[in-house]
């Protein structure tokens, strides 16, 4: 069962790692031109707060993501059970506990990741809309409702 789900979470959690290393390459705003200015090739939105928020989320999801992807792929690496049979998988409680563990920890920096994505996504949004404050504003009220839904998904899940 671990496996199985294993499986669909690499797959979020690789397309999060691709996403996010491009978005930091493909910066909010755009890069200053001026072949005579000092900062040239820089990104203009970097002394903004909101801009500097979405750089920082962007690595967080960046290394909690590609921390996910490398937990699953040690877990598929390091833990081949012995098959018995078509449908009988032996594992050693040694091992159960161990595959447990590196599952719980790589879906705890999946959900890290997707929570620094939407804070990404709305700061980059906000630092490039900030003259918009109305449009602004609303950006952020729906990026926060993610994470109304990330609790409600939460409180299905404990009261099942």
């Amino acid at each position: 069962m671990i496996r199985d789900a294993a499986q669909t979470h690499i797959v979020v959690a690789t397309l999060l790692v691709t996403v996010t290393f491009a978005a930091g390459f493909t910066l909010p705003g755009s890069f200053e031109s001026d072949k005579d200015s000092s900062d040239k090739g820089m990104a203009i939105l970097t002394k903004k707060s909101a801009f500097c928020a979405f750089v920082v989320t962007d690595a967080i999801a960046f290394v909690c993501s590609a921390g996910a992807v490398f937990s699953y792929f040690v877990m598929a690496m390091t833990h081949r059970p012995k098959v018995e049979g078509l449908l009988d998988i032996v594992l050693t409680q040694k091992e159960l506990r161990i595959l447990r563990k590196t599952y719980i920890l790589a879906t705890i920096l999946l959900f890290l990741s997707m929570s620094a994505v939407v804070i990404a996504f709305v700061t980059g949004l906000y630092a490039t809309l900030e003259n918009s404050v109305g449009l602004a504003a609303t950006v952020c009220v729906i990026g926060c409702l993610a994470f109304l839904i990330y609790v409600l998904v939460f409180y299905v899940l404990v009261t099942a």
